[in-house]
């Protein structure tokens, strides 16, 4: 819910305002991010080789439907931030997530999604720390549930203030994003 919305964000103040050569890879299956590939009017078309193509949107590369195989040969392009965008919580490669620096999980606290966030938390055995490089988010909207979560799985969370527009990010939206990119 909002993940991809989110990894944009995150692409478009990593790439555009703090200027930090910044990469999303699209790690589910949906071919969502390739539809702006398909909006000529937004950005320049470029490609590193005829194994991979991307394209560059206010200052960061978009690599649609990428296969965790490729992930070591995207990591040596030199890139300061890779964003992966695993898709809902049902989809995710959770092995790509314990790779990460900063692992962003953004869930729904909705009475019939909240059986789906704990499933999530479930499946790791207990050697995984939950809390090491883990930040759990919900949408703003639906916040007021955060206590009760945090009650019963000694999880916190906190929740993400609202981005219009991901490729425009706001002023007040800057110190929430500075906090997700800190590693």
């Amino acid at each position: 819910m909002g993940v991809t919305h989110l990894s944009i964000a995150l692409c478009s103040f990593c790439g555009s305002r703090a200027k930090k050569k910044t990469a999303y890879l699209e790690l589910h299956k949906r071919n969502e991010i390739s539809q702006l590939y398909h909006e000529r009017l937004l950005f320049d078309s470029r490609s590193r080789g005829p194994e991979r193509t991307h394209f560059t949107l206010h200052g960061a590369d978009y690599y649609p439907c990428v296969e965790s195989r490729e992930i070591p040969s995207l990591m040596n392009y030199g890139y300061d931030y890779l964003i992966l965008d695993t898709g809902s919580l049902k989809e995710a490669d959770c092995s790509e997530l314990l790779r990460c620096d900063r692992k962003l999980v953004l869930g729904s606290l909705a009475p019939w999604k909240i059986k789906s966030c704990q499933e999530f938390f479930l499946q790791f055995d207990t050697t995984v720390n939950l809390g090491e490089g883990f930040c759990y988010l919900v949408q703003a909207k639906i916040a007021g549930n955060i206590p009760d979560f945090i009650k019963t799985t000694h999880i916190s969370m906190q929740s993400i203030p609202f981005i219009s527009n991901p490729f425009r990010i706001q002023k007040e939206c800057f110190t929430f994003l500075e906090e997700l990119t800190a590693v």
